[in-house]
């Protein structure tokens, strides 16, 4: 009987040990690419270059136990340029409901860039998503002009937090030696040892 119930923990060493593979292969959610609007760029006597700025994005508290990482690619990085920024940076900068534009430049919300920024020049950015609000900014270069497009691709990975990853590792092993105990008792091998 207790060798029939050894089972059991088996199986759960077994799903844990699935879910420790596929979380280091991770899982990768592809590209999704879209053509958007670039943001303008009118340089005028002052100079100034507006940014333009996304809703407030607000991840779940479970992508805690998640690992993120989002790649944001664009193709025109020579006139324009994208960042991920705390969300905070709408309170001095609000972004228009319509059109989503500031009066704001990108050293307004310098102090709030999280990665990315105007000085990003490859045209690729590699986020790790964490569980605080944030939103996305991008801005015009010089010569960037109204009705001009580009592509945005972004590429989604998914796997567990290390601290889980360890966790599930913790616990397969911990099954197992219990199952290989409650089938194959040590004591039990030890008393044949020394009977014979």
């Amino acid at each position: 009987m207790v060798r029939i119930l050894s089972i059991l923990p088996v199986i759960t060493g077994t799903i844990c040990v699935i879910l420790l593979l596929g979380s280091i292969i991770g899982i990768n959610l592809g590209d999704d690419s879209s053509t958007i609007d670039m943001v303008p760029c009118e340089i005028d006597d002052s100079g100034t270059c507006f940014v333009a700025m996304t809703p407030e994005i607000d991840p779940p508290t479970i992508f805690g136990i998640l690992d993120i990482n989002l790649e944001i690619s664009w193709t025109e990085n020579i006139d324009s340029w994208f960042a991920v920024v705390e969300s905070k940076a709408a309170i001095n900068c609000p972004p228009s409901d319509s059109t989503w534009l500031t009066d704001c430049t990108a050293e307004d919300i310098d102090e709030y860039i999280i990665i990315g920024g105007d000085d990003e020049e490859d045209g690729i950015i590699n986020w790790n998503v964490q569980t605080d609000e944030y939103r996305i900014v991008t801005g015009g270069r010089e010569g960037a002009d109204i009705g001009d497009k580009q592509v945005l691709t972004t590429n989604t990975e998914i796997s567990f937090d290390w601290k889980v990853e360890w966790i599930l590792f913790t616990i397969s092993v911990t099954l197992f030696i219990g199952a290989g105990e409650m089938a194959f008792p040590i004591r039990k091998l030890f008393r044949r040892i020394r009977e014979n």
